[in-house]
């Protein structure tokens, strides 16, 4: 038999948790003559399981119907609530993580907070992944298209007789540039730095427009001001 303090000692908790469970009935002491709690064997692996329970985030509420159901099913019940809640906690996490890399990355390169952070962080980590993805398909396809005006010269000077693939490369390579360079356009906006307005503007302005890898220097018809503004998925 033990006490309530030599049961706490033995489970590693405080006397006052020995008694709360005691007062919850999740234990039941014996009592002695004088008053006192007596606790069994089974009583020590009652407690370990709770402590097992609590550790593995069931409520005391939760334990106490596990304790009262004799064929598990409540206990599978209840595991079956908790592994839905763990796996949702882990997802709005992970949001949470991408949210703050996505924050930390465009402080680094912009040193201004994103006005347009108040949307769904999910669909802007997205945005920038889809942006990313474009513009390797768009390295790509200048990777084919110069490899296509060097197969062109090669073979034009190789046969000099033969002029009509030489042209046919060139206009190959002018469609493929005309349409991937189409495509980047009709798939970016752009957020202005001064009063974070997203924007698009006509074809001829964003082409001839200077640009970085990441901004293009436009002109914002909400703050009227000409600025290098971030380049996004649409």
């Amino acid at each position: 038999m033990y006490t309530s303090g030599q049961l706490a000692k033995k489970a590693n908790v405080s006397i006052r948790t020995i008694q709360y469970y005691d007062r919850r009935g999740l234990l039941h002491a014996q009592r002695t003559t004088n008053g006192l709690r007596n606790y069994s064997n089974q009583d020590l692996r009652q407690l370990q399981k709770i402590l097992i329970y609590k550790k593995l985030g069931f409520t005391l509420n939760d334990i106490q119907k596990i304790i009262n159901d004799n064929d598990n099913n409540t206990l599978k019940s209840l595991i079956a609530q908790r592994q839905n809640a763990i796996s949702y906690q882990i997802k709005d996490l992970s949001n949470q993580l991408k949210g703050l890399n996505y924050l930390e990355k465009h402080l680094v390169k912009f040193d201004d907070f994103p006005g347009n952070f108040n949307q769904d962080i999910l669909s802007k980590v997205r945005q920038v992944k889809k942006l990313r993805t474009l513009r390797i398909l768009l390295i790509l396809v200048g990777i084919l298209i110069d490899l296509l005006i060097l197969v062109s010269i090669f073979y034009f000077f190789l046969r000099l007789s033969n002029s009509l693939l030489f042209i046919i490369g060139i206009v190959i390579c002018l469609i493929l540039s005309w349409s991937i360079t189409l495509f980047y356009y009709q798939h970016t906006q752009y957020l202005c730095p001064q009063c974070h307005h997203e924007f698009t503007v006509p074809f001829k302005e964003w082409f001839f427009a200077k640009h970085t890898p990441s901004t293009r220097y436009l002109f914002c018809g909400n703050c009227h001001k000409k600025s290098y503004c971030i380049e996004e998925y649409r």
